[in-house]
């Protein structure tokens, strides 16, 4: 096979075929926290043998996407508030050494490509189009932590995203439902092209400090007190 295919992520073995599948379907909540993943389901369904499968099975495991809990038993994996906050603060810490090496690699063409998103990501605030906001926010942070010229460095960082999807997805959360959190996530990207024009890194790491995980805290508090009020009513 041609290596350049390997590039753009072009899978190479079955066993990726299935791997990438379940993944996917565990980030974006198409399977279940809790649900049983059964190994002759998935082999029908791509119509292979026992051992690609497995051999994807214990990649999640590794990965802990999934978990073994008795001989040929597999479930998702379930994760907690908690969870999802000790891995923004593990993204806080990242993010800063991201983009310190970002910064060196970045062109003008680089900055000007961020100031275009950024604008894209003011429409969809102004709009009050959550969704669309969050996904051009990711979009954006992604894009600078490709710049770090450290491929382990980006994929560690993208793998923690998608655990804290998992979350997002499982409690239906909105991590912008509490409006102050809104506000202040589009004036810290506002504020962070001005500061990465500048190529402010000291200015970038004060803002970086406050930027990770307070919309998501604020949020969950929100989505939490409803919960419990709609417990109290029943």
């Amino acid at each position: 096979m041609d290596v350049k295919n390997n590039k753009i992520g072009i899978p190479t073995t079955i066993t990726e075929t299935i791997y990438r599948y379940l993944r996917e379907a565990i980030i974006n909540g198409q399977i279940k926290q809790g649900e049983r993943i059964k190994e002759k389901e998935i082999a029908t369904l791509f119509n292979v043998s026992s051992t690609p499968v497995r051999e994807a099975f214990f990649r999640l495991v590794s990965e802990k996407y999934i978990k073994l809990i008795a001989r040929n038993k597999f479930i998702v994996n379930e994760t907690s508030f908690s969870a999802a906050k000790d891995l923004y603060e593990i993204v806080r810490t990242l993010d800063k050494l991201a983009l310190t090496k970002a910064l060196a690699n970045m062109t003008d063409d680089a900055i000007e490509a961020i100031k275009k998103m950024t604008i894209q990501l003011e429409k969809y605030y102004k709009m009050n189009e959550r969704d669309k906001y969050l996904a051009e926010n990711l979009k954006i942070h992604n894009f600078i932590w490709k710049f770090s010229g450290n491929e382990f460095l980006y994929e560690l960082l993208v793998e923690i995203m998608n655990k804290i999807a998992i979350y997002r997805h499982a409690e239906k959360l909105d991590p912008f439902s509490d409006q102050s959190a809104f506000r202040k996530s589009i004036r810290d990207h506002l504020q962070m092209v001005k500061l990465i024009e500048a190529r402010d890194i000291s200015g970038l790491m004060k803002l970086i400090d406050s930027h990770w995980g307070e919309e998501f805290i604020r949020g969950a508090s929100v989505v939490s007190m409803d919960n419990n009020k709609s417990a109290k009513g029943k």
